[in-house]
């Protein structure tokens, strides 16, 4: 009886240690970056950033959808009686 016990004992820590295990992967995946550190530099020899160069792009180019062709126009049908309607004898 005891056996049974020990089994189910070392499965249900299995299960939580199987969760503790992937909650601080995914905390420690899903965590914000951290800020970026300057390098150091001796104070006075600070210059300004080159000016960056302007990236050539490709020019914008729109176009329109193609139009519809309007539809041929349909004959209309002939009405025909509905099932529940009494129509008179011609």
């Amino acid at each position: 009886m005891s056996q049974r016990w020990t089994l189910a004992v070392i499965g249900i820590l299995t299960v939580g240690a199987t969760t503790l295990a992937s909650t601080l992967t995914t905390a420690y995946l899903m965590r914000s970056p951290a800020p970026a550190v300057p390098a150091f530099e001796p104070p006075g020899t600070l210059e300004p950033p080159p000016a960056a160069e302007a990236e050539a792009r490709a020019p914008i180019v729109r176009i329109t959808p193609a139009r519809r062709r309007p539809l041929p126009e349909h004959k209309a049908l002939p009405l025909r009686p509905r099932a529940d309607e009494v129509v008179p004898a011609p």
